[in-house]
């Protein structure tokens, strides 16, 4: 081919692709391509002793439910700081007062008007503990969590900010000056060096925790967190001003004396701390002053998180344990204690001693800390030594009373053992810089980032005081950086491509645009800056295309070849996921509560033999096509073919709150749908035999999302509750049902809207903890009062064989299938409760059925 004309405007071209470009400045896509070129650094150095502590849902269940009540969290601030943890920052604001739960007067009052004043006369020891009682209940909860922060004394709580821009305009905020005085003189940052900062927000309010709290803590830090345009969290700032003084976002703020530093300077480009070694650390700054967050290449529940679950579990069983110390104490266990002190002494020391200081607002001391090691040692040494045998011994040949000493230590013990374990899982936090932050649903603080969509925002905390640790930080560079690179890309590659034969043009643009797209990324994982990809690549790609467009006006042939060669090389929809959606080509999926359905036909293999391949498909494909409509009619999603099976999900992509009824429904369909196809089938002689359809339903927690290889991927199910559902389908065979077989859970969630009828207590292969099975029988809009008596009548059957009564149940369930003589799982059951009575299960019979078969 001929050599390309060199008057062509490249010039115009490359100006106008970089003007278009431009545009790209003012939206999200160099954020997009920012989160796209993170995936190729390094993950974020995690330092060993920052551990997030979560309150989870099952945490409030053990605490007593939402509100988390401050006197547990109380509590783990002192357990914790038995443990050993250096600092613990709150990602959970306390900014109103709890509400008084119990007046301790006015029941007092009450009881006495009920049972007279002289109860606590007559009944001494009771009138004591119920005093006790009523003064835990009627205390002040937020006092007590006040005196556990001064008792740790290294606990930091959270400030926020409101920015002058966020105040209404016809709105006056009064300024408390007694507050603002202590933040100015006690929180905000002190040496710090300002050099021409002007990138430091300032802010116009600040909201603190109750006062109770606030000045007992040892500091506060400012939990504001700003997601970019596109909705994702990118950046923190780590300082902002408020009346002049600097403040520090809660992990640099609380991290800072581990760093040891002396003095910060703040400028535009970067926050430098002075280390008392004489070292330095800067951090760099983003072009709006905040500091752009490395995180960890992982979601948040591969962090290094700990549930705070078995924390207050621990502080509930050793209050048990200590009743039980203080009973093994009045009778006398203790005389037979070799040591100076008993368990249940050195406890009450430990006790008074914390007593004290939360008294006098101080910290714990080493005393106190010493009285506890004492306290577990000889607890350990009691229960677990000689002890119980010498007091056996002692005790001679009394059986009731040797029972009753066996029994004492084996409770004592095993809570002094689960004491012991939860106590070994918490040594990681010896030393420990503790974040607690919530992951409950009622307490649900989430946003997106570059790894994980709903992620829990108090893993922000972790990555920044890693970050701070081990010194590793990420920064962008000006955005004229980015637009001066794309001019001259731009002009560079108008130039070259003007000068160069048709037959090397498109491979000179395509290697063009690999080199530019190498320099960057080879740009930012050297440097650790990024520099705005989105208007370079965009300008040399426009440029490209706007050249080979005019070859193609200017030059026939080469037309053809460009455009077949541009179709060939650069596919439009790749180019258009890269660009729009980076994470579109990442695998994951997110956990849901859905409910899924396995289907497969009975006997179908025999089916296969009796039909030749096409008339094979063609019954496959008829009843495939209608049995997905139904599914697709209620909403569901179906997710693969296997054979003649079907595996389908309700409640993804689109969350539905009625996804299990929609499932039941649905079945109840297929089996309606199933009459009129067999009549079908068996009139134009498609199938040899009617089909039978076998179904099982569960609902429970499934993972569902993007899964596979990262050029092959489905959206798809996965999890044990998925696995339970297939297993249900097989288990139709085994109780001869109609065809649909749901679960507990699946059950739970329908409510009364259906009419099920209740089946055994079983243990599925692959499945340890027992279900009851549930058979769907019909919809109860459908069922007339016959139906609904037979029901009834039904469940008296399985009540009697369950407690044991095997005569009746076989006479209530011979009158059942005598009813209905089609029903071969009253048929089953009347055959059981028969085998019962001929031979009684063993005495520890628990009414559970271990199916062997899938």
């Amino acid at each position: 081919m001929g050599r390309a004309k060199h008057n062509e405007p490249f010039i115009i071209f490359s100006l106008s692709a970089f003007a278009l470009s431009s545009l790209l400045f003012f939206t999200s896509l160099d954020n997009k391509l920012f989160d796209l070129f993170l995936r190729f650094l390094p993950s974020l150095t995690e330092h060993e002793n920052v551990i997030v502590l979560t309150i989870t849902d099952d945490t409030l269940i053990q605490a007593g439910g939402f509100p988390f009540r401050r006197e547990v969290i109380a509590d783990i601030v002192v357990l914790l700081k038995e443990f050993g943890v250096e600092t613990i920052a709150f990602d959970v604001s306390f900014l109103d007062e709890s509400a008084p739960r119990f007046d301790r007067e006015y029941a007092a009052r009450r009881f006495e008007e009920i049972y007279g004043e002289d109860f606590y006369l007559r009944h001494y020891d009771s009138g004591y503990g119920l005093d006790e009682s009523l003064a835990l209940l009627g205390r002040d909860v937020d006092e007590y969590f006040a005196q556990a922060l001064g008792f740790s004394g290294n606990a930091w709580l959270t400030l926020t900010f409101i920015s002058p821009h966020d105040l209404l305009d016809d709105v006056e905020y009064a300024t408390d000056k007694e507050t603002d005085r202590y933040l100015s003189e006690n929180i905000a940052l002190n040496n710090v060096i300002t050099m021409g900062d002007t990138k430091t927000p300032e802010m116009g309010r600040v909201l603190t925790n109750i006062d109770k709290l606030f000045l007992r803590a040892k500091g506060s830090g400012f939990v504001n967190a700003s997601r970019d345009s596109d909705g994702i969290i990118r950046r923190v700032h780590l300082l902002l001003k408020y009346q002049g003084e600097y403040y520090g976002q809660l992990a640099f703020a609380a991290i800072r004396e581990k760093l040891g530093y002396t003095s910060i300077e703040a400028d535009n480009r970067a926050i430098t701390l002075a280390m008392r070694d004489g070292g330095t650390l800067r951090i760099p700054r983003s072009q709006n002053g905040s500091i752009l967050i490395k995180w960890p290449k992982k979601t948040f529940y591969d962090y290094r998180i700990m549930s705070l679950d078995e924390i207050v579990q621990y502080n509930i069983i050793e209050k048990a344990f200590a009743n039980n110390l203080e009973s093994m104490f009045i009778a006398g266990f203790f005389h037979y204690w070799s040591g100076n002190l008993s368990p249940w002494e050195y406890y009450l020391i430990a006790e008074s001693i914390k007593n004290n200081a939360f008294a006098e607002n101080r910290a714990a001391g080493d005393d106190w800390l010493s009285a506890r090691r004492d306290f577990i040692t000889s607890s350990d040494a009691f229960l677990n030594g000689p002890y119980e045998e010498i007091i056996l011994a002692d005790v001679g040949g009394d059986p009731v009373l040797a029972a009753y000493v066996r029994e004492f230590f084996d409770t004592t013990r095993s809570q002094y053992n689960r004491m012991a374990e939860i106590r070994e899982k918490a040594a990681v936090l010896k030393d420990g810089f503790c974040i607690i932050g919530s992951d409950a649903t009622a307490m649900l603080d989430v946003g997106h980032t570059a790894f994980q969509e709903n992620f829990p925002l108090v893993g922000t905390y972790a990555a920044v005081a890693n970050m701070l640790l081990a010194g590793e930080f990420i920064n962008d560079a000006p955005w004229y950086v980015s637009a001066l690179i794309a001019l001259f890309y731009a002009l560079l590659i108008g130039f070259l491509l003007n000068r160069i034969d048709t037959q090397l043009y498109i491979m000179t643009g395509i290697s063009g645009l690999v080199l530019l797209s190498g320099f960057f990324m080879g740009f930012f994982i050297i440097s650790n800056i990024y520099i705005g990809f989105a208007v370079p690549l965009s300008s040399a790609l426009l440029t490209f295309v706007l050249m080979l467009a005019v070859r193609f006006l200017l030059e026939g042939r080469e037309k053809t070849f460009l455009h077949n060669a541009f179709s060939r090389y650069l596919a439009p929809e790749i180019i258009s996921e890269i660009i729009n959606d980076p994470d579109k080509l990442n695998l994951g999926g997110e956990r849901r509560v859905l409910t899924a359905m396995f289907t497969d036909l009975q006997g179908f293999a025999g089916i296969s033999e009796q039909l030749d391949p096409g008339a094979l498909v063609l019954l496959l494909n008829k009843y495939l096509t209608a049995m997905s409509d139904i599914i697709m009619e209620h909403t569901g999603t179906v997710d693969k073919y296997e054979g003649d099976a079907i595996i389908a999900f309700w409640g993804a992509p689109l969350p539905r709150d009625d996804h299990a009824a929609l499932a039941c429904r649905s079945a109840l369909a297929m089996k309606r749908a199933e009459t009129a196809l067999n009549k079908q089938f068996l009139e134009e002689s498609l199938s040899p035999v009617p089909l039978f359809t076998r179904i099982g339903i569960n609902t429970g927690d499934m993972v569902v999302g993007n899964m596979g290889a990262e050029k092959k991927m489905d959206y798809t199910i996965m999890g044990n509750a998925v696995n339970l559902a297939a297993r249900l389908e097989g288990v139709n065979k085994l109780y001869k049902t109609g065809g649909i077989l749901i679960s507990e859970y699946t059950h739970t969630a329908i409510g009364a809207e259906f009419i099920c009828r209740r089946l055994d207590l079983v243990r599925v292969m692959g499945v340890t903890t027992p279900l009851r099975l549930y058979e769907l029988l019909s919809h109860a809009s459908e069922t007339d009062s016959r139906q609904q008596e037979w029901a009834a009548e039904w469940e008296q059957a399985i009540d009697s064989m369950e407690n044991g009564r095997f005569a009746i149940a076989k006479s209530l369930f011979t009158k059942l299938k005598n009813q209905r003589p089609d029903d071969q799982v009253a048929a089953l059951y009347a055959w059981r409760s028969e085998s019962y009575l001929q031979e009684p299960p063993p005495p520890d019979w628990d009414g559970v059925t271990n199916l062997t078969e899938k």
